[in-house]
């Protein structure tokens, strides 16, 4: 095999990660795929040595077809610059698309139950976290992962300004509504006296140490519980995560009920959310019978000479 095949790996992965792209597992599995070349004998990249490769670990065939991508991408890279080296690898070779979960869209009512039912947790500085992390992904979309992760540093209170850093280790500013703000900084009033000493972490355990999302996410499913929030019909039992999907929703509900320019929403929405693509956006937007309301009424203007766009 070409020694310029493992070479080319850590620049392809440079390039991809200078544009964003996490890309966790990927040198690993390109390690892995040209090991398999070797041992077939193979010198250059073939469509029947990628296929060979995506499916011949144990897994789902979502699973076989992430594996299939990461090489198809590697090869388009390498065809590229050296057409000798490999061949370009076929997208849908393994048809698989990941199922979607319905995600439980919370109203805001299910969103003051639950805040006021981590409230009422024990100890105090537990039932100040949880509240808080509920509001915070109430209030501004962000991931549950990138609420655990935030320091107190990451918040101005004075600006109303949050600095959250991405899964792709990026940091954008999130502009907070004047409410959120000052629960943060009732917040920070009990944080400061429990905090252990030299923690930086936002959001603490009752050991004043940063909160456990595994924890966090479990205590929110017994909230949940608790507030009779069931699954719904088609959708799995009402997760944090969750959160960031009904804030989508939510915010284009409102964009088409003030008749701004719902392009130029989602743009701002993908920017917001943290998103490298607007395209990935999408997937947090579910059709609840609120936006189809929303979107009917707003064409129903259209189309009688209101125009609202």
């Amino acid at each position: 095999m070409s020694p310029g095949l493992r070479a080319a790996i850590p620049v392809y992965l440079a390039g991809r990660r200078a544009r964003g792209y996490r890309l966790d597992r990927h040198e690993q599995l390109l390690e892995a795929f040209l090991d398999s070349l070797e041992a077939r004998g193979e010198t250059r990249i073939t469509v029947p040595a990628a296929v060979a490769f995506a499916t011949a670990s144990p897994g789902t065939r979502v699973w076989h077809a992430q594996r299939l991508a990461a090489v198809r991408s590697f090869a388009g890279y390498v065809h590229g610059r050296d057409p000798a080296a490999a061949d370009p690898v076929p997208d849908g070779l393994i048809p698989a698309r990941p199922v979607r979960r319905i995600p439980y869209l919370y109203s805001g009512e299910e969103t003051v139950r639950l805040m006021a039912a981590a409230a009422a947790l024990s100890p105090a500085m537990l039932a100040a976290s949880m509240r808080t992390l509920i509001g915070l992904l109430a209030s501004t979309g962000i991931r549950s992962g990138e609420a655990g992760a935030l320091d107190t540093k990451d918040l101005d209170i004075a600006g109303q300004v949050l600095a959250v850093t991405g899964k792709h280790g990026r940091t954008r500013l999130i502009a907070l509504h004047p409410t959120t703000a000052a629960a943060l900084a009732g917040y920070l009033q009990i944080w400061a006296g429990h905090a252990a000493p030299g923690t930086s972490a936002l959001l603490i355990g009752q050991a004043g140490r940063r909160l456990n999302l595994n924890t966090a996410r479990a205590i929110f499913r017994s909230l949940a519980t608790g507030c009779s929030l069931a699954p719904q019909p088609g959708c799995g039992f009402p997760q944090l995560h969750d959160f960031r999907h009904a804030f989508a929703v939510s915010t284009l509900i409102n964009a088409h009920s003030q008749g701004r320019d719902v392009d130029a929403c989602i743009a701002t929405l993908a920017t917001h959310l943290g998103h490298v693509s607007p395209a990935h956006t999408y997937w947090y937007l579910t059709v609840t019978p609120a936006l189809a309301d929303a979107v009917s009424e707003r064409a129903a203007l259209y189309y009688q000479g209101g125009n609202r766009r």
